[in-house]
């Protein structure tokens, strides 16, 4: 067996990452010198592997289980639990993502648990992963091992990975398979990469945005023709299922594909007159990749540094186009400006980064000064990072909106049923967390109607008029401070009804419908008449 495989497989965590050992192109070089330093450098990048995998593990759990689900979080738990539980086929309940995290989450929770920290499971799991793997990239893209263990060691204190590991969104897994597909083109195995860009698509949609990139580089391999086959073929691995799955429900539901057409808005060309404000509004999100002006001072640096050396590295030169592309694309096409639709360039700058940094730290000038470098980087990275690991960004999870909600929906939980439920906001909610309060109940002559209805309104108004329009069974309402119903209170009112508070739980507010007694009124009841003025 050759030497290069042999170090690799020592390395523990190599073996779990077989791409990391074949990224690096480890000739074994003639002169005993070289081989020591080829070798200690191998040793540093191994260490600050390890390291750095286990300050992310640890960064990305902080928020692991603080705060319940957002929105989306909360309904892409919902399509796991419909699918795992009564319809695979997801007919009833129709998604507009792929069904891989659908199905993943559906294992998880089978696994662990319905639990928020549960569900955060998967994508921090994933989160984690891409540490290595930009580390893999890096280090197949620079030649040189350092820059392996600085480009883990920048995504594991990226604010954005941090801020978005304890989450249920798709992007994290998206961003695992796209950069496991990067490693594999970059390493030549076109199979493998064609079954990770798959899955990269069959998570989110804009896994598309990956296929420019492995394909140009798999171009690039000697065997160009082969490698596009291996490519193809590792890619229908994965699609066929999901194509086959989603070909069953044509005659009821949607494709995913064609029903996020109508969720959101066709990608359409916008006008260059909005080019200034979405670019404004795209760069305040931009900021929080790095979380501070000294980080973007250091990625200019290195990305001046980088575009010198492009023309000799040509997978360099498409990674840099490719992440440059993907900025202007977002700027100028119809893109919801939502945070994070950019966590795929976090391993993109981490990549970008660590092989300039790498060579400047090779220089004889700076080899004494690994202390006083080390601090610098450790004042410019580790701020931020701990900054993200408690919430101090507005972008990823859930940082305080919802809480007290778990506190509300275990009250409301707790009633006597059968009772309603009004909802605007929070539908996504409670169709997760009071999934089985939800479902039909199963009595002796055939099934009971569910413990909790769900009643969805428009406005205060109509709250008020079916209210009043049923007076059994009891009506509860759970009030979040930032998106209370206007002017309930006077609709209330106008119908004989009022709002009386049951619990105050962190920023939600529980309160009943309650119906007020009637009053008497003197022109609805029967009065004795007189004539002329005089007594009767």
């Amino acid at each position: 067996m050759r030497l290069t495989m042999l170090r690799a497989w020592r390395f523990p965590a190599v073996r779990l990452l077989p791409a990391f050992a074949l990224s690096a192109p480890l000739a074994v070089p003639r002169h005993p010198a070289r081989v020591a330093a080829r070798t200690d450098a191998d040793t540093v990048a191994r260490l600050l592997l390890l390291v750095t995998t286990g300050i992310a593990l640890g960064l990305r759990l902080v928020l692991w289980d603080r705060f319940p689900l957002r929105e989306d979080e909360a309904l892409y738990a919902y399509w796991a639990r419909v699918f795992a539980q009564e319809d695979p086929l997801l007919l009833a309940v129709w998604p507009d993502k792929p069904p891989l995290l659908i199905w993943l989450l559906a294992g998880t929770m089978w696994l662990l648990g319905e639990g928020d920290a549960a569900l955060r499971w998967l994508n921090i799991a994933a989160s984690v992963l891409t540490v290595p793997l930009a580390g893999a990239a890096a280090r197949r893209l620079w030649g040189n091992p350092v820059a392996g263990g600085l480009a883990a060691l920048l995504l594991a204190l990226n604010p954005y990975a941090v801020s978005f590991a304890p989450t249920v969104y798709t992007d994290p897994l998206l961003v695992l398979w796209g950069s496991a597909a990067l490693v594999c083109a970059l390493c030549g195995r076109a199979g493998w990469a064609g079954v990770w860009l798959a899955a990269a698509v069959m998570t989110k949609q804009q896994g598309v945005a990956y296929l420019p990139l492995v394909l140009a580089l798999v171009l690039l391999l000697p065997a160009r023709n082969k490698a596009l086959g291996r490519l193809l073929s590792g890619g229908l691995l994965v699609a066929v299922p999901v194509m086959v799955w989603d070909s069953l429900r044509w005659h009821v539901a949607p494709s995913p594909w064609d029903l996020a057409q109508r969720t959101y808005a066709p990608l359409v060309w916008l006008p260059p007159a909005t080019w200034w404000s979405r670019g404004q509004a795209w760069g305040e999100l931009l900021w929080y990749l790095t979380g501070s002006w000294a980080g973007w001072l250091l990625v200019a640096m290195a990305g001046m540094a980088a575009a010198t050396q492009a023309r000799r590295r040509p997978a360099l030169w498409l990674l840099m186009g490719w992440g440059l592309a993907f900025v202007v694309v977002h700027g100028v096409v119809s893109f919801q400006v939502w945070d994070r639709y950019l966590l795929p360039l976090a391993p993109w700058v981490a990549v970008l980064v660590a092989g300039p940094s790498a060579q400047a730290l090779a220089a004889p000038r700076l080899r004494r000064g690994w202390g006083v470098i080390a601090a610098v980087l450790a004042l410019i990275l580790v701020p931020p990072a701990w900054r993200a690991a408690q919430g101090g960004y507005p972008i990823g999870a859930d940082h305080g909106d919802y809480q007290g909600l778990h506190e509300a929906i275990d009250w409301v939980r707790a009633q006597p049923g059968p009772l309603v439920l009004y909802h605007q906001p929070l539908g996504w909610h409670y169709r997760h967390y009071l999934y089985p309060e939800l479902q039909p109940a199963a009595g002796v002559r055939g099934s009971q109607p569910p413990r909790v209805a769900l009643r969805w309104f428009p406005s205060a108004a109509y709250l008020a008029d079916n209210a009043a329009k049923t007076p059994y069974p009891p009506a509860y309402l759970i009030v979040p401070d930032w998106g209370a119903p206007r002017d309930l209170a006077l609709h209330l009112a106008q119908r004989g009804l009022a709002a009386e508070s049951r619990l105050r739980a962190g920023r939600f507010t529980v309160v009943e419908i309650v119906h007020l007694p009637a009053r008497g009124c003197d022109w609805c009841r029967s009065q004795p008449r007189t004539l002329g003025g005089g007594t009767p």
